[in-house]
């Protein structure tokens, strides 16, 4: 028997959440933070540079965290991972649902709070016109998937048993709300109508296919529509 595997086996649950957590969010979360502190700082272009970093650096930690949940004992079927044409259908009914909700929070934003759009919306990340299509499609694919299988599949999951489903869907939100800082005001507009929809729907159906689904398509179409 491998004593590192035996050693990873025999870790608490606390633990082998916060190496997870921490593996696949840390870094994003702690660059969003510096992000916003920056002094004067314009708002963040994704360039092809960008976007490629994001790319290795999301495979490397998939690469990472699949071996050690593997020898944790999560298999696809505990994430609710399968491909089906009905999810794919799902999903893309979810993605326009996104679009309604976060459409809805900022109109409401705006009306309760007479909140300016358009000052928020200039301090959003700008977009290379000049970016790989071919770059764009597979970072959006890593991506969509990176990002709910585990912000929304693992921690989801894991949290759901032992402190309850809302509990479980607020951490999952509160984790995606961090690593999307770097947005501004926008982003919180955007990622906590989004993070509240996915983890609802992940909670209810335990389908993380439709998720990914969505996922992907939005950020394929945030991307190439911003070129």
């Amino acid at each position: 028997m491998n004593p590192l595997e035996d050693a990873i086996r025999r870790l608490p649950v606390g633990v082998e959440f916060l190496v997870v957590v921490t593996w696949a969010f840390g870094l994003p979360i702690f660059a969003s933070i510096m992000a916003l502190g920056a002094p004067g700082s314009s708002a963040p272009v994704f360039n092809n540079a960008e976007l490629l970093g994001t790319l290795i650096f999301e495979v490397i930690q998939l690469g990472f965290l699949s071996w050690f949940l593997r020898i944790r004992g999560w298999t696809l079927e505990k994430f609710g991972l399968s491909f089906s044409w009905r999810g794919t259908a799902v999903g893309v009914v979810l993605l326009g649902v996104t679009y309604a909700l976060v459409l809805g929070a900022q109109e409401a934003a705006q009306f309760i709070f007479n909140y300016d759009l358009e000052a928020a919306a200039a301090r959003a990340p700008k977009v290379d016109p000049s970016l790989s299509m071919q770059l764009v499609f597979l970072v959006s694919v890593i991506n969509g998937i990176f990002e709910e299988l585990f912000v929304a599949g693992y921690i989801i999951t894991s949290l759901t048993a032992r402190r309850g489903m809302w509990t479980a869907i607020n951490v999952s939100v509160v984790v995606r709300l961090l690593y999307h800082l770097y947005q501004g005001p926008i982003g919180i507009l955007t990622v906590v109508p989004m993070g509240l929809l996915y983890g609802y729907a992940y909670a209810r159906t335990r389908r993380l296919w439709p998720l990914m689904v969505a996922h992907v398509l939005l950020d394929m179409v945030a991307l190439s529509l911003a070129t």
